[in-house]
C-alpha cells in the first residue's frame, strides 16, 4: 500500500494523515522496498497499525511466485539492467507486466519463466499481427502514368484536366503529369 492508500483506509485526507499519523506510522511499519522512490508498505501490517493491533510478522524469506517485482528487481533475477527489462517488455520478449501505483510490475513467476527459457531473441515466429512491417509495399509503377504520357505526347494536358479525369487532388495530378512527361521524353 502507498501512503495515499493507507490514508484512504484511515478515512483521512493524505495531508492530514501525514501530519497526524505519518511519523508514528513510518517509525513502526517499514517500507517493503528500501531505497525505492515510491514507498510501499505491507498491506497486512498497515491495516493492523490502522486498527491498533499488533503488527503481524512478515512472511519468511521464501520467494513467492506471485510476488510483484519492479524493473530493477526483475533485472536482478534475469541478470540484466533495468532498462533492458523495460525493453524486453516493450518488444514482447518478456510479459508486459501490470500497472500499479503508476509503475509497471512483473510477477516473479513470469520473470523466472523468462530466465529458465533461455535466450530466444533470435527466434522469429513469422509475421506478427499489426506489425507495420507487414504492410504491402506501395506500387513502384503507377498504371495511370503511361495513359497520361500518351495524352501528353499527343496534346497539351493540364493538371486540372488530369485531376478531373482521374478524380485525384491537384497535387497528385501534378505528380502524375511530371512522371508522365519524363516517361514521354518531353
Amino acid at each position: 500500500m502507498t501512503e495515499a492508500d493507507i490514508a484512504a483506509a484511515s478515512g483521512l485526507p493524505l495531508h492530514t494523515w501525514r501530519r497526524r499519523h505519518g511519523a508514528d506510522f513510518r517509525a513502526r511499519v517499514h517500507v517493503v522496498i528500501p531505497g525505492a522512490r515510491l514507498k510501499l508498505y505491507d498491506t497486512s501490517q498497515a491495516l493492523a497499525h490502522i486498527a491498533g493491533k499488533a503488527l503481524p510478522t512478515l512472511r519468511d524469506e521464501r520467494l513467492h511466485p506471485d510476488d510483484l517485482l519492479n524493473d530493477k528487481e526483475a533485472g536482478d533475477v534475469l541478470g540484466i539492467d533495468a532498462s533492458t527489462v523495460r525493453a524486453y517488455a516493450a518488444t514482447g520478449y518478456l510479459d508486459s507486466g501490470t500497472q500499479r501505483h503508476g509503475r509497471t510490475w512483473w510477477p516473479r513467476h513470469a520473470v523466472e519463466a523468462r530466465r529458465e527459457a533461455g535466450d530466444q531473441r533470435q527466434y522469429n515466429p513469422g509475421p506478427q499481427p499489426n506489425n507495420p512491417r507487414n504492410r504491402v509495399p506501395r506500387p513502384r509503377h503507377d498504371p495511370r502514368i503511361p495513359e497520361i504520357a500518351e495524352l501528353t505526347c499527343r496534346s497539351q494536358v493540364t493538371s486540372t484536366e488530369i485531376a478531373q479525369r482521374y478524380q485525384v487532388s491537384t497535387r497528385t495530378a501534378q505528380r502524375l503529369l511530371t512522371a508522365a512527361r519524363t516517361h514521354c521524353g518531353n
